[in-house]
C-alpha cells in the first residue's frame, strides 16, 4: 500500500529550500501543465508528502481551506523522520539559525531526537536511525 497526503504551504519555495537545505531531502517540483498549480511532492520510500499552495487548495476546495485557517497550520499535525546522522542535521539547522523546539538525548534507549516547526508550522521530529 502506497500512503500519500497533502499539507498546505503558504509559500513553496520556502518550503522546498526549508526541506532541501536544511534537512538534504530531495522535494521534486511538479512544474504547472497547463492550468494545474505547481506543487512539491517529497517521496520517502513507500510514503509521498504533497505540499500545495493554500490559494491553490481554496480554489480547488473551497469548504476544506475554511477549515484549514481554523487554527494555524500544522496543528495536530506531527511528522517523524529518521537521519543517519543527526549531529550533520543539527549543524545545518544551527548554520541557517532556524529555531529548535526541544531536543532529547537518552542515552538509557539510544534515543536522539530534534523538534522543529517547518516554514508552516508542521512539527517535525528528527531522530537518528
Amino acid at each position: 500500500m502506497h500512503l500519500s497526503f497533502t499539507l498546505g504551504v503558504s509559500d513553496l519555495q520556502r518550503t522546498e529550500a526549508f526541506y532541501r537545505d536544511i534537512l538534504q531531502l530531495n522535494p521534486q517540483r511538479s512544474q504547472a501543465v497547463g492550468r494545474a498549480p505547481d506543487f512539491l511532492l517529497l517521496r520517502c520510500r513507500e510514503t509521498c508528502i504533497v505540499f500545495r499552495l493554500l490559494e491553490d487548495l481554496e480554489a480547488q476546495h473551497p469548504a476544506l481551506l475554511q477549515n484549514l485557517t481554523r487554527q494555524p497550520l500544522g496543528v495536530g499535525v506531527q511528522l517523524e523522520l529518521s537521519c543517519r546522522d543527526l549531529t550533520v542535521v543539527r549543524f545545518r539547522i544551527e548554520r541557517a539559525r532556524w529555531p529548535v523546539a526541544y531536543e532529547l538525548e537518552d542515552d538509557e534507549h539510544q534515543r536522539r531526537e530534534i523538534w522543529l516547526h517547518d516554514p508552516d508550522g508542521y512539527l517535525l521530529v528528527l531522530n537518528e536511525e
